[in-house]
């Protein structure tokens, strides 16, 4: 048998179970002779009473009178792991007490891990044995834990799986795993959960200056280290918690890295009131080495859970979105489209994947874009660009063949400078471009104002006040009618601009009115000198009675004092329907006159556009304004008689 060379404190504890005296007795007696201290219990609770408050090295299990072994094997491997049980068996048919059932013995046979033993001498030696070496501790720790970690899948199952058998081991006295933080700079113990740790592991080692020389070598080298005889106070100041270690009975202490290739998760350390062999130091890495693939495990799995949430949430985001969303690939063809983008094209999902971009956006044709001979679209020119991101206006056309101004922004999809396509988002902005042509619009008119004031207003103030000088000092009826014109003139100028001030929706109250019945009502409004006026067709038109007549006034107008001829023929002015393809499309007012010069014909409704001294100008931009507001386009065009043909078509191209 075994000298003893322990003192009773020191000895390791061996928990004998059994329900029978005698067996407890001579498990006792035999056991005395392996240095261990024996402490008993008759039944599971009172052994898992006794698991609870004692460190126990070894459990022995009375396989014949202790009640459900399976059950208890469970539970010590559960709540205790790495713990060694040993069972014995002597032939006792009952247990003392009379508790005994049938099934106290059901599946032991099967239980390969435990070792059973039926001569208390051959117990003796096994559990003795088992105690001596070491080495024989640790790789039932390290099976233990490689079994543990498999299961492993958060940080604390992996913490607890290396912890606890250490822990519950006589050789070793506690062991800890420290997570590094690279952004920290520091090592953090983890705190066991649902577990009383008395080891004060509230604190932080800080790495890289030089306060922590062991925890900083086994990181950057990934070696572990082994220090014994911890007497020295240098070698205690330079081990974690070296103060608490000795004092609680350590004399060695091994530091293993928790890192792999790639990555430094931590350090798992481990302190024994015994002396660590080699072969110790090499269960310690072996375990050190699984636990550090675990945690990888992890780290991967959780990078690709977040990858995995952020890409639904991506996905969520594009479904869901109310601008069309799109990806294509380095070709330029849709490898990803959104609802809303089919949506908004009319196509299918299945008809867009897979097609180039032109299909949908429509090429480029401003000069700016035109590079080497041939023009590109922005989403060819972005990865040529230092521009990791670009915004531009294009026109979407749909599969009805609608045509949609938006504006897209698109970005650079790559890694590594490599470019793999782009992604964009697009907007349809048809509301915007209405109201930016709304504003111009807006701007015109004010600019219209402007030159009223500066110029059109002035002119027959002018020649009103230079007549009536004149006229003073001649007294000739002449010059007083002169006056009068320029004066009528002011005030048709003025009408003009009231118009277009209180009427800037020239189209607010529609109607059903008949054309040739509002014609011949404008033209009663029209001082008619030398013209006539003739219907040659009529037409039911969707209008606004005022702003018509004005139209109508000004063409009239405009006829009278402009398309006149130099002889004394009358001038005729025709109303009629516009018919195209046996359709009506809309109407048209002609004259006979010597019409518009070709030169202005395109910019005759322009408001700066003038000729001669009274100007076109403002009568015309008010019956271009009148038109768009009923959403009619107009065109100056040469009539077959040689005069002005204004033509106004009812369907308006946006």
């Amino acid at each position: 048998m075994t000298v003893d060379t322990q003192s009773a404190r020191d000895r390791p504890r061996v928990l004998c179970v059994s329900g029978d005296l005698e067996t407890r007795a001579a498990l006792t007696r035999a056991l005395a002779d392996a240095s261990v201290n024996v402490v008993l219990a008759r039944t599971n609770a009172a052994a898992i009473e006794r698991l609870e408050h004692e460190r126990v090295g070894v459990v022995v299990l009375d396989v014949e009178t202790v009640s459900q072994v399976p059950s208890l094997l469970e539970t010590v491997e559960t709540r205790w792991p790495g713990t060694p049980v040993f069972g014995y068996r002597d032939g006792v048919d009952a247990p003392e007490g009379g508790d005994h059932d049938d099934d106290h013995l059901e599946g032991v046979d099967d239980t390969t891990d435990l070792p059973t033993f039926e001569q208390p001498d051959a117990l003796t030696s096994a559990v003795a044995a088992h105690l001596k070496d070491g080495a024989a501790q640790v790789a039932l720790v390290t099976n233990r834990v490689k079994r543990r970690l498999a299961d492993a899948r958060t940080a604390s199952e992996i913490e607890r799986a290396i912890r606890e058998p250490f822990t519950t081991r006589d050789r070793y006295l506690f062991a800890w795993v420290g997570e590094y933080d690279p952004g920290e700079r520091a090592i953090l113990p983890w705190i066991p959960t649902g577990a009383a740790v008395d080891w004060p592991l509230q604190r932080t080692f800080s790495i890289g200056d030089g306060s922590h020389p062991l925890l900083e070598y086994v990181l950057r080298s990934r070696t572990s280290t082994v220090r014994r005889g911890l007497d020295e106070l240098s070698t205690v100041t330079a081990i974690p918690f070296g103060e608490v270690a000795v004092e609680r009975g350590a004399t060695s202490v091994a530091v293993a890295p928790l890192a792999t290739e790639d990555d430094r998760y931590g350090v798992l350390v481990v302190y024994a009131d015994v002396p660590l062999s080699e072969r110790e130091r090499e269960a310690i890495d072996s375990v050190a080495e699984t636990a550090s693939y675990a945690l990888e495990s992890i780290a991967i799995r959780g990078q690709l859970s977040q990858q995995t949430q952020s890409l639904r949430r991506y996905e969520r985001l594009v479904e869901t979105a109310g601008d069309g969303m799109y990806v294509v690939d380095a070709d330029g063809h849709f490898t990803t489209v959104n609802d809303a983008l089919v949506e908004m094209t009319g196509h299918t999902r299945e008809g867009l994947l897979g097609e180039h971009h032109s299909l949908l956006f429509e090429e480029p044709d401003d000069e700016r874009q035109v590079q080497d001979g041939a023009s590109r679209h922005p989403l060819e020119r972005l990865p040529d660009s230092n521009e990791t991101a670009t915004t531009f206006e294009t026109i979407l056309e749909t599969k009805a063949g609608e045509r949609i101004p938006c504006e897209t922004q698109a970005a650079v999809v790559g890694d590594d400078d490599t470019f793999r396509g782009t992604v964009g988002v697009v907007r349809d902005v048809t509301d915007r471009k209405r109201r930016e042509r709304k504003l111009r619009e807006q701007n015109e008119r004010l600019d219209a104002f402007a030159r009223i004031v500066s110029h059109d207003l002035r002119n027959p103030l002018g020649v009103a006040q230079g007549y009536l000088s004149l006229a003073e000092e001649t007294g000739a009826p002449d010059d007083f009618a002169q006056v009068r014109d320029g004066l009528e003139r002011m005030e048709a100028i003025i009408a003009d601009v009231l118009a277009v001030a209180r009427e800037g929706e020239w189209a607010s109250d529609l109607e059903p009115i008949d054309l040739e019945t509002v014609a011949r009502e404008a033209w009663e409004n029209v001082t008619v000198e030398n013209a006539t006026l003739t219907v040659e067709s009529s037409v039911t038109l969707e209008a606004d009675r005022s702003p018509m007549l004005r139209l109508l006034e000004n063409l009239f107008r405009n006829a009278i004092e402009h398309g006149s001829t130099d002889d004394a023929s009358p001038l005729t002015i025709s109303v009629g329907r516009l018919e195209r393809d046996g359709a009506v499309d809309g109407f048209y007012v002609a004259d006979d006159g010597h019409g518009i010069p070709e030169s202005i014909r395109n910019e005759v409704f322009d408001s700066s556009v003038s000729t001669g001294s009274e100007g076109i100008g403002l009568g015309l931009w008010v019956v271009r304004e009148v038109a768009h507001g009923h959403g009619w386009s107009v065109s100056a065009v040469e009539s077959e008689e040689g005069g002005a043909r204004f033509e106004f078509e009812f369907a308006v191209e946006e």
